[in-house]
């Protein structure tokens, strides 16, 4: 095989790569292991590629050698692209495509609320210690799915704000009529709310999955309904929390806990009947598990 063959051979496997890669994501985003907004950020980041190309371009003219002219230059440079630009969406770039449909509530110090009620139809709900001054914070997970654009609407009243967190395509809460529009490109399989661990919350949390770590959060009361985990830290003071579904709590040695309801714990608790509970009645933790649902409490290990 000569050179110029050997040449040849190289750029058709250079173009075979970026055929696979197109591949790969239309398949992901088909079978909902993608987002489709990875599609969208692609296209965003256009210009990276256009430069590239430019760069090439002007490389051949500087070097106009046989090697470098039947050198695969152009697909490689498409292909770095495509690889980059799908690097770049799992990231935490905000100016991207797919960042657009973020939420980041008022800075922390300067609202008077602390009760939050989330709503999803579709996905997965993930709630932990936020960042940044930021109230709070919604994030679309990178992954596809069926869970659509959040909306935020704030309220304030003579009992103090409340915040509450919908799909753009439910129905607007407290009758509003809003123009709000949706985007098919933007579909995850889930979002994360990130809660500034200043305010003592109280949460209201309805999903599909859920997934939530409180162990740095304040609350005054919590309310769940779905299936998942939820990680919290000792009461202080006693604290109701309700479930409705299926869940698993972990809590740390040694916090009272009383729970009512279908309800699996650890062998060192007191049971009576339908209720069970751990150190001190009516000292921490009162879970009630509504009919049909169930718990299992587990102790955190250290």
């Amino acid at each position: 095989m000569t050179q110029t063959e050997h040449l040849l051979v190289q750029k058709r496997g250079a173009w075979g790569l970026i055929g696979a890669v197109l591949a790969i994501l239309a398949v992901g985003v088909a079978i909902r292991l993608l987002s489709p907004a990875i599609l969208l950020d692609v296209g965003a980041l256009w210009p990276i590629g256009a430069a590239l190309l430019a760069l090439g371009w002007v490389t051949r003219r500087i070097w106009p050698t046989t090697r470098l002219a039947h050198a695969p230059v152009t697909p490689l440079v498409i292909f770095t692209w495509l690889v980059f630009s799908v690097s770049l969406h799992f990231t935490d770039v905000g100016s991207l495509p797919s960042r657009s449909a973020d939420l980041k509530g008022p800075p922390v110090d300067q609202v008077g609320f602390s009760t939050l009620a989330v709503q999803m139809r579709e996905g997965r709900l993930t709630v932990l210690t936020g960042s940044g001054p930021s109230a709070y914070q919604v994030e679309m997970t990178r992954r596809g799915g069926g869970a659509g654009i959040p909306l935020a609407v704030e309220s304030t009243g003579d009992q103090g704000g409340e915040i509450t967190i919908i799909d753009v395509r439910d129905p607007l809460p407290f009758d509003l009529d809003l123009p709000v529009q949706d985007n098919a490109w933007l579909r995850s399989s889930g979002w994360s709310v990130g809660l500034h661990p200043d305010p003592t919350w109280n949460l209201t949390l309805a999903a599909p999955e859920i997934s939530l770590d409180l162990r740095n959060i304040r609350l005054a009361g919590l309310a769940v309904a779905g299936e998942g985990a939820i990680k919290v830290a000792g009461a202080s003071t006693p604290t109701r929390m309700v479930l409705s579904g299926s869940f698993t709590i972990e809590v740390p040695a040694g916090v009272a806990v009383e729970v009512l309801g279908a309800a699996v714990v650890p062998e060192e608790w007191t049971v009576d009947g339908d209720t069970a509970w751990f150190g001190e009645r009516g000292a921490g933790w009162d879970i009630t598990v509504m009919e049909e649902g169930s718990a299992q409490i587990i102790t955190a290990s250290g």
